[in-house]
């Protein structure tokens, strides 16, 4: 079978096979030699690369010309047992399940919040996945991949998927199929293993990891074009990253520390604000309530070393309704609160008191200060020696 065949040609072929996929390999493959070689001078016959519909209109469709082949080489007609065309049904069926709903939870993972929420979704996503495209294989039950094709949706779907084909103009399908495909191999891969070390924290070895997917990543595509059955594995994951691979690449664009999977919050909406505010201990500081030695809260403004104003974003209801970015460094700052009221309209309260109350100020001890001043007395005794006693005046 010539596998250099592109386009409608190879598409064409493809269903051909597909048709006399009951006749034994080796008659089989012996008749897709002659098979390719009467579509390549056909083909030679247009003037431009032909499209499905022209090759239909001069060939019949796939059925009609495999049932031709069958008539000139004696072969009986091909009877599809109702075991097969359940078996395509449902490893159809387990394939779209592994193609939508395996990758829509892993994109909310990787669009999610919070790490632990990317864990759980990846975890989940790439479990349906996996899991609904073994049962899609296993319910082939050793049949050709390729009988997916002949129930009705398959075959709408291949009808689609060619007319989106036949769009391409020739040439850039050419290139999409010599070079396109092994550069998308490789960015699968890459983004992949890379993204996995860097949703665990591994730095280090996210490079080593993004080349390791790389490889992996072409091999599984080498054993695709062997053995259709890896298409069950492969489109999803293909799937996933359509998402991933812009996802990172937005990412670095927009300066994440790494990847899409474990800088998200550096990036996005929601902690946009903290990358000029006060974080501690790795958690964003969003306001301060100072209190004085008596656990009495009070007012302050708050300076660095520079006499810069440290400012924390406004949180009240004036900043919230004028969709305002404002900032001050008078703390603490007054924040919204829920009034109760339960009723609509609600109104909107600001409060600039603590939710907790402060631990005891810690015990302090008095400590001469460098202005005390002692005072001096001294007592003659009838012996040699000489008392002192030493009086100190802490300064207030």
């Amino acid at each position: 079978m010539n596998s250099t065949l592109t386009g409608a040609v190879a598409i064409y072929l493809a269903q051909v096979r597909a048709e006399l996929s009951d006749l034994p390999p080796g008659e089989l493959e012996d008749v897709l030699e002659d098979v390719s070689g009467h579509l390549t001078e056909v083909a030679a016959e247009f003037e431009h690369e032909p499209t499905t519909a022209g090759l239909q209109e001069r060939l019949g469709t796939p059925r009609e010309y495999a049932d031709e082949l069958r008539t000139a080489a004696g072969y009986p007609p091909r009877t599809q047992p109702v075991a097969d065309r359940d078996a395509a049904r449902k490893a159809l069926r387990w394939g779209l399940i592994a193609a939508t709903v395996g990758p829509f939870f892993v994109a909310i993972g990787i669009f999610a919040w919070s790490h632990e929420e990317t864990l759980f979704f990846g975890v989940l996503g790439f479990g349906v996945l996996f899991a609904a495209a073994y049962l899609g294989v296993r319910a082939l039950r050793g049949h050709d991949p390729r009988i997916v094709l002949e129930t009705p949706r398959g075959a709408q779907g291949a009808e689609a998927v060619r007319g989106l084909v036949d769009q391409i103009p020739p040439n850039v399908r050419r290139e999409l199929v010599t070079i396109g495909q092994p550069v998308w191999w490789v960015a699968r891969g890459a983004t992949g293993g890379g993204g996995f070390f860097a949703l665990f924290g591994a730095g280090a070895v996210t490079v080593v990891g993004a080349l390791a997917g790389a490889a992996v990543s072409i091999w599984i595509g080498r054993k695709t074009q062997e053995d259709a059955r890896w298409l069950w594995y492969v489109v999803p994951l293909n799937v996933v990253a359509t998402v991933a691979v812009p996802a990172f690449l937005a990412a670095a664009y927009m300066g994440a520390s790494f990847g899409f999977l474990n800088g998200y919050d550096d990036y996005s909406g929601r902690s946009a604000s903290y990358q000029d505010g006060l974080v501690l201990n790795g958690t964003p500081v969003t306001n301060i309530y100072p209190f004085d030695a008596q656990g009495k809260q009070v007012p302050v403004r708050l300076y660095d070393q520079d006499g810069s104003p440290i400012s924390l974003r406004k949180q009240d209801c004036a900043t919230y309704f004028d969709n305002a970015d404002a900032t001050s460094n008078s703390f603490p700052l007054p924040v919204m609160i829920d009034d109760g009221a339960g009723m609509e309209p609600r109104t909107c309260k600001d409060s600039d008191k603590a939710s907790f109350s402060p631990p005891p100020a810690p015990a302090t001890t008095t400590t001469p200060s460098a202005s005390t001043t002692p005072s001096v007395s001294t007592k003659p005794t009838t012996t040699p020696s000489t008392s002192v006693t030493l009086t100190v005046q802490p300064t207030r």
